[in-house]
């Protein structure tokens, strides 16, 4: 049968994550999530008017760019649509 190999490497991966929960202890946890906890706000570059509306000039001229690639996709393959569905017909009415 196939797929014994599979099922040892899963059934073996399984012990030994089992041995690993087994010597972890509930002290050591709580150490560790006191450690790891830490200060979680984001802090962002300052930035003066004048960079604010260069970063929101490219942000616009990017987001229309993006828009006019996806208006040519639509209409690109509104056209291959239509154009395999005329031949689709013209096949089967002749």
């Amino acid at each position: 049968m196939a797929g014994e190999g599979f099922m040892a490497h899963a059934i073996s991966s399984l012990k030994q994550n089992r041995a690993l929960l087994k010597k972890r202890k509930f002290k050591d946890l709580r150490e560790l999530y006191k450690n790891g906890v830490s200060k979680t706000e984001v802090e962002f570059k300052k930035l003066d008017a004048k960079e604010w509306a260069v970063l929101k000039e490219s942000i616009k001229k990017q987001h229309q760019n993006n828009l006019r690639i996806e208006l040519m996709i639509y209409i690109l393959s509104l056209v291959i649509t239509f154009c395999i569905l005329y031949y689709i017909y013209w096949f089967i009415v002749n």
